[in-house]
């Protein structure tokens, strides 16, 4: 595939590039403020969907970011200060960007993500163009990224549910996707290895369940690709996959060893695919379960909509969809739009229960519809597609096909508008503080408030207790500004002081006999403790989980750090380490080179 088939043939502006720049970035921007500025400045911001959860998420990551940690692995002010090993499991990126906003700007975590909330969908645009931009020129391109996150899906997650790390994880993926599609196609190679590399590397850095997603639409695109382009290029894209695992080995080891570690598994019992099929009824008639199969009743219609505004625009290119009556490079952005909202159709039927049940890591994803923002994008490739073919087509048909699809595309913009809008009108900022930083209640309190929807349970939202070790209690603990402190719970004797960080703690304790302290954070096996600089062992307290130490008579100096000193996962971060400066200096290299040979072409 040359470069100028690859980008549609010819250009579609005549205007300077940095104009033509400036221009992108304003309609980025200006869509981007389209759909979120009735969320970002309602007063009730911060208690729809999952924000609640990934503001204390950020709370926590950014006191690590402060206390010196780029990639933090243990959330300390969760759980109530007695932390949580969640990102061990969370990927970081999402959450490094927050940090560096609020450090930046000098603003809290609320502010942060009403920042990252447009950054987000600019992001998902810029992406989605440069992909589309491999196949059709510079408007079919720039429609094609409007159409990514204008219509409902991207919307749904991004906005409406608030997923935050999904939709971030949701702007990279065209990025992955353009470096499978040269990698496939054979078009300059070196670079390619990079693109994909790097691209799949910050997406598995930012959201598990995205990066899925994105190998099942590189599966459907390889698919496509394998008639035109051969077995060698699944061979590219293998090796490009061998360097990604190696770049990532150091939060892909940990995940797989500390697995164990945790109560994990308990988060897919508590969202079963089968409750989100198209149009699935309730399980139960609890007010919780009722709000979710009324969020899946309008993700059905989604699904619907994207996938009848796919089925029209592949209609009306039906008879150019073979590759040799049209360039190999239309027929194969085509063909993945179709591919996309098929494969996300099947899943959301009740039919395609064998699927969920054999296709490994299917079930984690929990929802159908997180597939239909990839829908969307290929209703974008499509929609350009049409741009391109629309004086081939039959007149008749394409004004019969039209008539269709502008009902279908009214019906998408009227569920993007009410998705886009945030309906809390009696909420105030006030109380949004107030819910963020509830008391303390009973897990049986906090049931009965989830049943009722009562947005008083949003504080459970600081409470992660699936990352908590075995043993550990399932008690919901307020939130705090600090991490857990100690309690001598025999013994005479005092804390005389204490500094709080997230991996480390220090005490010093001076004890009229021997005595025995809990440290107010659960007992992970990286927790080491040393009193006067001699490592001693500690003790899980039942029923709680938490540390217990035991103190000799005298005074003490009792220090806790998160260790990581599994001999596996040093190496895995030894291996990435390597792996990311060899594929800098590579990158370098080949920059270099490529400057020098420029040069000694104009002389």
């Amino acid at each position: 595939m040359n470069h100028t088939e690859s980008n549609g043939g010819s250009s579609s502006s005549k205007l300077p590039p940095l104009k033509q720049a400036i221009l992108l970035f304003a309609v980025w921007i200006f869509v981007g403020a389209l759909l979120t500025f009735a969320r970002i400045t309602h007063p009730a911001f911060g208690v729809q969907g999952d924000l609640p959860l990934h503001y204390h998420i950020t709370r926590s990551f950014e006191r690590s970011f402060s206390e010196g940690e780029v990639f933090p692995r243990w959330a300390g002010l969760l759980d109530g200060g007695r932390g949580d090993a969640i990102f061990t499991f969370y990927p970081p990126l999402s959450y490094l960007l927050s940090a560096a906003l609020m450090k930046l700007l000098g603003i809290d975590a609320l502010a942060s993500l009403k920042i990252l909330s447009l950054l987000i969908l600019i992001i998902a645009q810029a992406a989605s163009y440069i992909f589309a931009r491999q196949f059709f020129n510079h408007r079919q391109s720039l429609i094609c990224s409007s159409i990514y996150v204008l219509l409902p899906a991207y919307p749904l997650i991004a906005l409406h549910r608030a997923f935050m790390a999904n939709a971030a994880g949701l702007s990279l993926l065209p990025f992955s996707l353009l470096g499978a599609h040269l990698l496939l196609g054979g078009d300059r190679r070196a670079r390619s290895v990079a693109i994909f590399a790097v691209s799949f590397s910050a997406l598995i850095l930012t959201h598990a369940i995205t990066t899925y997603l994105c190998a099942v639409a590189i599966c459907l695109m390889a698919l496509i690709y394998l008639p035109n382009f051969g077995w060698r290029g699944l061979a590219r894209l293998a090796g490009a996959g061998v360097i990604t695992l190696a770049l990532t080995a150091f939060f892909l080891w940990p995940q797989w060893v500390e697995s164990g570690w945790t109560q994990i598994r308990l988060q897919t019992v508590q969202q079963d695919y089968r409750n989100y099929f198209l149009f699935a009824k309730s399980p139960d008639g609890s007010a919780y379960r009722q709000s979710w199969a009324d969020i899946n009743h309008v993700a059905s219609m989604i699904t619907l909509a994207q996938t009848a505004m796919a089925l029209l625009l592949g209609l009306m290119i039906r008879k150019i969809l073979l590759p040799q009556k049209t360039p190999a490079r239309l027929s194969s952005a085509a063909w993945f739009g179709l591919a996309l909202a098929a494969f996300g159709l099947l899943i959301s039927l009740p039919v395609s229960g064998p699927l969920w049940r054999y296709l490994p890591g299917l079930k984690f994803i929990q929802f159908p519809w997180r597939f239909q923002p990839l829908v969307a994008l290929g209703c974008g490739l499509l929609a350009a597609a049409v741009i391109e073919a629309w004086p081939a087509l039959n007149p008749k048909s394409r004004m019969r096909i039209a008539a269709f699809l502008t009902w279908v595309v009214i019906f998408n913009a009227a569920l993007t508008f009410m998705l886009a809008r945030l309906d809390e009108s009696n909420t105030t900022r006030a109380q949004v503080a107030d819910l963020l930083t509830a008391r303390g209640i009973t897990p049986d309190e906090a049931r009965r408030l989830q049943d009722k929807d009562d947005l008083r349970y949003i504080f459970n939202s600081a409470n992660q207790i699936y990352f908590r070790p075995p043993g550990s209690d399932f008690n919901f603990y307020p939130p705090t500004q600090e991490p857990g402190g100690i309690l001598l719970i025999s013994g005479r004797g005092r804390v005389v002081s204490q500094k709080l960080g997230i991996a480390r703690r220090e005490f010093l304790i001076e004890s009229e006999e021997p005595a025995r302290a809990r440290i107010e954070a659960y007992n992970y096996p990286h927790w080491v403790a040393r009193l006067d600089g001699r490592e001693i062992p500690i003790t899980p307290e039942q029923g709680s989980g938490l540390m217990l130490i035991d103190i000799p008579a005298g005074a003490h100096r009792l220090t806790l750090d998160y260790e990581v000193r599994q001999i596996s996962q040093r190496i895995s971060q030894a291996l990435s380490l390597t792996a990311w400066g060899v594929m800098l200096l590579w990158m370098a290299a080949r920059t270099i080179n490529r400057v020098r040979q420029k040069r000694i072409q104009t002389r």
